[in-house]
């Protein structure tokens, strides 16, 4: 049965592997050591290692994969978890300085996110048909970082909207952050489609939400056909979405 044709308002995109890759960006990493160093330093602190710096980011990233694997919808507060593991080092650091530390970091993230070539091109092309675009992402990391990040990588100025879940304290596939996310954009959940590369946060959860949703898997496997379109690469999704049954002027 050919479904009805329709307009939708807006399309929202995971961020991670499906707009952008990360790799991790050593240098950077390691230049953001040697300046929290710095301003630990000139907080009058005592001054650890670097390898002890080291150690604790270690310590609050494991916590971060092990949340996240551990399936749970609330999302996890990255900088309780950084201050607990500095006062387990021997290093109590007030909210500002606390705050710095985790600026320095993110920053320092930056540099390992890679835009795909086809992002900017689709969101524009969305854009110009007159669907607003935006992200829903699972990034429990500092807000402001998050947010700066897109301007950093280009990528602000082809969104409507963007949300991640550390701010709203949930975690795809919780209906709570599509719906935060569709009301950031501007859109119902009728005249939604969700885009990303994971069957259980994107395709599960935009479906549970009352999305339509398309899974991004450049690898050629089709899922397990709960989507309700599948893409090998950005360019694809206009076609996909006129397949569905979604008009396109």
């Amino acid at each position: 049965e050919q479904p009805l044709r329709q307009r939708i308002g807006g399309v929202l995109f995971d961020y991670g592997e499906t707009l952008v890759e990360f790799r991790r960006p050593h240098q950077a990493l390691a230049e953001a050591e040697e300046r929290i160093l710095a301003v630990l330093a000139a907080s009058g602190r005592s001054v650890p290692s670097g390898a002890t710096v080291r150690a604790i980011q270690e310590r609050v990233e494991r916590e971060v994969n092990e949340h996240q694997a551990s399936g749970a919808l609330d999302e996890i507060d990255v900088a309780a978890a950084s201050f607990r593991a500095y006062a387990d080092a021997g290093l109590s650091l007030d909210g500002g300085l606390l705050d710095e530390v985790l600026r320095i970091e993110q920053e320092a993230w930056w540099q390992g996110a890679h835009l795909d070539p086809e992002t900017v091109p689709l969101l524009d092309a969305l854009r110009g048909r007159g669907i607003r675009v935006g992200l829903c992402s699972n990034a429990p990391y500092r807000v402001q970082s998050l947010h700066a990040q897109l301007a950093f990588i280009g990528l602000d100025s082809h969104l409507d909207a963007a949300t991640f879940s550390a701010e709203i304290g949930w975690r795809k596939p919780s209906p709570q952050i599509f719906e935060a996310a569709m009301r950031t954009l501007g859109t119902a959940a009728d005249r939604t489609v969700m885009v990303g590369d994971s069957e259980a946060a994107d395709i599960a959860g935009a479906h549970a939400a009352g999305l339509r949703a398309v899974l991004l898997s450049r690898s050629g496997q089709r899922g397990s056909g709960q989507a309700d379109a599948v893409i090998a690469a950005l360019h694809e999704l206009p076609g996909a979405l006129r397949n569905m049954g979604i008009y396109l002027n």
